[in-house]
């Protein structure tokens, strides 16, 4: 069909628009690979440029179509308005991104929107030109269309197809990404606009120091006096795919109680960079650690991990400083919640891959190979997260994640619901879950020693993880409460740093009317799901530390009248920071020596003593999961 067109886009204009229209499709397959390697520094969400590319692509096709139309001798251009009014349709989007972008200061998605303009503005001025030329030939009386003697009739009838179906095809493809991407630019500048970073960002260096990228720390309480003080200083990390402001109201009810905390933005999440890809779990924990380092918070830490943010803070000890850490809070914290379920019903699969980690596990000194436990699964996973990295500059995500109903504080429901809709956040997902949601669980391998691991095989538990480190602390004389005179809970655990381990009674409750679960077969599941999330907790208890305490969240919650569930991280945070202050730091020596007898309880108003239960599983649960028989523990108390 070109043959039509021959020696017609040789013209200034038409060699520029042709240029342009090469370099855009050349950067949209370049943006593609890139967007895909691995083992670099990552600053912004690649598929952005891409889907600019793609439609500088088509706008260069466009323009090129309607020149050679317009200079052709023997070629008719159809629909000469509606070629006008897309050409200036466009233009005003790429006012809109580069307006949006520009706002944000992503340089580069704004010079790619400014490069739109050109096809754009020859699109709207040669079919401006084409139709006056049109309405001067009508007045003398020229035929619109011309074939020439040469052409067949399926020749010609081709090309007016071509001139009829190429515009509407395009002019759809364009206006629907173009808008998209303008939708995106202008909600990410109005989110700039409204919810301006609430804390610092500090470089940190990556890849054996050969890379710099900016984490985001966020403190309440903390001043140049607290530091002086040398206070205890609680970190907070969120649970998976969790941006910093799911925890500011646990921040922040820490603050209201006198004690200075942080919440630290992993790779991605929040404000902080994507940093480097591959990730590797190790390496971001001494990012972490370098953040602290330079905000600076030099006082003593207390990790409060909250989910898989749990598992951050158990490998921070191992692979990072735990001299400086006086203190742990595990909240809702599973070392690896598939592994768990999948053991729970006893899918032989699991239990092969659990025995090849087992064998390649302690005994090894190099790093342990990764081991896929449902590879379907992690295969659909990831690219779950890898689809939505791809659209998030399209908006398509901004619907995703809208209802929170409770969040605390209500104040900041934008901001916290802002971070899930920006370019980055599931890239950050994609990146932190590695192919294998037991990337950052299987880093914690190589720090278990021979004797927990030993202990986990006795209570015949699937999971490992290592105790907290005997050195724990030593860099700080701690004000927190230790126990006096009580033997350890396992021999092998030799640290003695306070540890609180705070679950949802929810979690363990087996009956499955409370949930609505009518299925028996679903009931069944349950019940095993109930049964080893009650007995992961006993476990982390005895084996962390020889100072921890297993408290249950049950009952109505005095902030809101309501059941404690599972949000109560994010829908109850003056609560449970009153729960975990009482715990750390209100109890006495003589409550000391009564906690060597069974775990503290910490309860914060008299109506959640009221409404404490009993967590332990029913019988159902049990018998559901006969493989994991408990050995002796302490007393679970409620809060």
């Amino acid at each position: 069909m070109w043959y039509f067109r021959k020696h017609t886009v040789v013209s200034v204009p038409g060699l520029i628009v042709l240029a342009l229209t090469l370099s855009f499709g050349i950067a949209f397959f370049a943006y593609i690979g890139v967007a895909n390697k691995r083992s670099r520094l990552v600053k912004r969400n690649e598929f952005l440029y891409m889907w600019e590319a793609f439609i500088g692509t088509t706008l260069g096709l466009q323009a090129l179509f309607v020149v050679s139309a317009y200079r052709a001798s023997n070629r008719y251009l159809y629909w000469t308005l509606g070629w006008i009014l897309y050409g200036i349709v466009m233009c005003a989007l790429a006012l809109c991104v580069v307006g949006g972008y520009g706002a944000t200061k992503d340089a580069g998605a704004a010079i790619w929107a400014v490069l739109w303009a050109v096809p754009a503005v020859a699109i709207s001025v040669y079919a401006a030109k084409a139709r006056r030329g049109y309405a001067v030939d009508r007045v003398m009386g020229i035929p619109e269309f011309r074939p020439r003697l040469s052409d067949s009739r399926g020749s010609v009838l081709c090309m007016v197809a071509l001139d009829t179906a190429f515009p509407w095809t395009t002019w759809l493809i364009g206006v629907f990404f173009a808008l998209l991407v303008a939708i995106q630019a202008l909600a990410l500048a109005n989110d700039h606009r409204l919810y301006k970073q609430p804390g610092r960002l500090v470089p940190v260096q990556t890849n054996g120091g050969e890379d710099w990228y900016d984490m985001h720390v966020w403190c309440a309480g903390y001043d140049a006096e607290t530091q002086k003080s040398n206070r205890p200083v609680f970190v907070l990390l969120p649970d998976f795919g969790m941006p910093s402001t799911s925890m500011q109201g646990l921040m922040q009810g820490f603050a209201n109680a006198g004690h200075p905390a942080c919440i630290v933005d992993r790779p991605g999440y929040g404000w902080s960079e994507p940093g480097y890809w591959m990730q590797d779990p190790r390496d971001v924990v001494q990012s972490i650690n370098q953040a602290l380092d330079k905000y600076p918070v030099a006082n003593p830490l207390i990790l409060v991990g909250w989910g898989e943010g749990g598992v951050w803070s158990q490998l921070y000890m191992q692979a990072a400083d735990a001299t400086r850490v006086i203190g742990m809070v595990l909240l809702d914290t599973y070392p690896n919640l598939e592994i768990l379920q999948t053991f729970a019903l006893n899918r032989t699969t699991t239990l092969q891959n659990l025995r090849q980690f087992r064998s390649l596990g302690a005994s090894r000194t190099d790093p342990v190979p990764v081991v896929n436990f449902d590879r379907p699964l992690e295969r659909s996973v990831s690219r779950m997260f890898s689809d939505w990295r791809a659209v998030s500059p399209l908006a398509l995500h901004r619907a995703r994640n809208a209802e929170w109903p409770g969040f605390q504080p209500q104040t900041s429901l934008g901001m916290h619901k802002s971070r899930f809709r920006d370019n980055l956040h599931y890239q950050a997902k994609y990146f932190e879950y590695g192919g294998s949601g037991a990337r950052l669980y299987q880093s914690l391998l190589d720090y278990v020693s021979p004797s927990i691991d030993s202990v986990l095989v006795y209570h015949h538990w699937p999971l490992r993880w290592p105790a907290l480190p005997a050195t724990a602390g030593s860099a700080f004389t701690s004000s927190l409460t230790r126990r006096q005179a009580s033997a350890p809970v396992v021999t092998a655990v030799t640290s003695n740093i306070p540890v609180i381990l705070i679950a949802s009674s929810a979690q363990f409750n087996s009956d499955c009317s409370a949930h609505k679960i009518s299925d028996s077969e679903e009931c069944t599941k349950w019940q095993a799901f109930a049964w080893f999330y009650y007995r992961q907790q006993i476990e982390y208890q005895q084996t962390l530390s020889q100072n921890a305490a297993l408290l249950a969240c049950v009952g109505e919650v005095e902030e809101d009248k309501t059941e404690c569930d599972v949000d109560f991280v994010w829908r109850r945070p003056e609560w449970l920071a009153k729960v975990v202050v009482k715990q750390l730091f209100s109890q006495t020596s003589g409550t000391e020596s009564s906690s060597s007898e069974s775990s503290s309880s910490a309860k914060p108003t008299s109506s959640s003593e009221s409404a404490a239960v009993s967590v332990e599983p029913t019988s159902g649960s049990e018998s559901a999961a006969t493989s994991a028989e408990p050995t002796s523990a302490e007393p679970t108390a409620s809060v």
